[in-house]
């Protein structure tokens, strides 16, 4: 096979690995590379505002290192004052059978240290392989800290970790799009080289404008109001907005962000709320495939009555959606949310489906976290395409595009 002609601009001060690649004409991976430095100047431009002086984190995974010598050079680049910590997969997880549960908890005296001194912290998601839960004590799984914000990890050192960095007003922002990897793919069904090319293409949105568009959606979303949604594809759902707050990932750090100890989360592009639990009637139909773990639903039909799901069927995958309402408990079946996506560059189908631009997002199951009233154990989304929605009969999407 003849080496391919692709060429490729190395910026002045590369790291040598990838001039080595160019030596080697290694195209995709040289491809890659060029996509982190674009990542890393969104970053820190866009999406935390990193000025010379600011001191920077990086905290990287072993298999993530090529990201985080981009990000050391940018930090160089700017004069910002940087320390960069990596963390090995394997003596990472020994560690969680070495260590005691209350040594668990505790954020390590060093790592306190470092965050008081750190305007911005920034890390790559890991590790390369999918966590096998089984193998990690019942007593001990709480204990384990993988996503910090504590949104959404509930472990005692992701509390003790946020306590501090808002004491230091630290901004964070967490790659997640490093998840894609090789050893993840496969059992999600997913084609490794697919997810990784659509995670990167993600975390290169527009964020500036995504924030706007969140902002605008944000006031008709927070107030009181009917919402009507309807698809081609059979979708036909009236429910209520009740004054409930809104969440969204725009992928813009801020102050405000760091004072809640928020995490920014990339890719980004997703807007959410929850809605009257009650008040959802009609029927819904998922018209794209939804992913649950390596299983797949597909023509997923919901019939709602006060809120709660009355009549399922879907053509495949049934058993594997009637599992979820079995574990979830009694509002596992009652609607939670409404969101849509916000994001031009991501594709439906890659684990991101909530943030795709133009896709509306039914959540069902709990809520707390969002100012609902579900009791429900877990929580259960998918997003429909093509979808018409109005607001008190001011339409806001049509045919799946946005009108604001």
């Amino acid at each position: 096979m003849p080496a391919s002609k692709t060429t490729f601009s190395i910026p002045e001060g590369a790291p040598g690995f990838i001039k080595e690649l160019r030596s080697q004409r290694h195209s995709m991976q040289i491809r890659r590379v060029m996509d982190y430095f674009s990542l890393v100047s969104e970053v820190f431009d866009n999406c935390l505002g990193v000025k010379p002086g600011d001191s920077v984190w990086i905290s990287s995974w072993d298999h993530t290192l090529d990201l985080a010598a981009i990000m050391e050079l940018e930090c160089a680049r700017r004069g910002c004052p940087h320390l960069t910590t990596v963390k090995f997969e394997d003596a990472w997880f020994r560690s969680i059978s070495d260590l005691s549960n209350q040594e668990l908890k505790v954020v390590p005296v060093q790592m306190r240290a470092a965050l008081a001194k750190t305007d911005f912290y920034i890390f790559t998601m890991g590790p390369r392989k999918p966590i096998p839960w089984h193998s990690i004590p019942e007593k001990k799984r709480n204990l384990v800290s993988v996503w910090l914000d504590t949104r959404y990890d509930k472990s005692p050192y992701a509390k003790e970790w946020a306590r501090i960095s808002k004491l230091h007003n630290v901004r964070m922002l967490a790659v997640e799009a490093t998840l894609a990897t090789p050893e993840r793919a496969k059992p999600l069904g997913l084609n490794h080289k697919q997810w990784e090319k659509v995670m990167l293409e993600g975390c290169l949105a527009d964020h500036k404008e995504i924030a706007r568009r969140s902002r605008t959606l944000s006031k008709l979303l927070s107030g009181n109001g009917r919402v009507q949604i309807s698809t081609p594809s059979g979708t036909e759902l009236n429910l209520v907005l009740d004054q409930r707050p809104v969440g969204i990932s725009d992928g813009i750090s801020t102050d405000e962000k760091a004072r809640k100890g928020l995490i920014t989360f990339l890719p980004a592009g997703a807007i959410e709320v929850s809605v009257e639990e009650e008040s959802a009637e009609g029927r819904v139909v998922y018209d794209a495939p939804v992913r649950m773990g390596n299983n797949t639903i597909k023509n997923l039909r919901l019939r709602l009555k006060n809120g709660r799901i009355k009549q399922h069927l879907a053509t495949r995958g049934a058993r594997k959606f009637e599992q979820y309402l079995r574990r979830a408990g009694r509002d596992g079946g009652r609607i939670g949310f409404l969101g849509f996506g916000l994001n031009p560059r991501l594709q439906h189908g890659y684990t991101q489906d909530d943030k795709v631009l133009g896709g509306v997002t039914l959540g069902f199951g709990n809520n707390k976290s969002m100012g609902g009233k579900n009791e429900a154990t877990q929580q259960w989304w998918a997003s429909i395409t093509k979808a018409t929605v109005s607001i008190n009969d001011t339409a806001i999407m049509r045919d799946g595009k946005l009108l604001v």
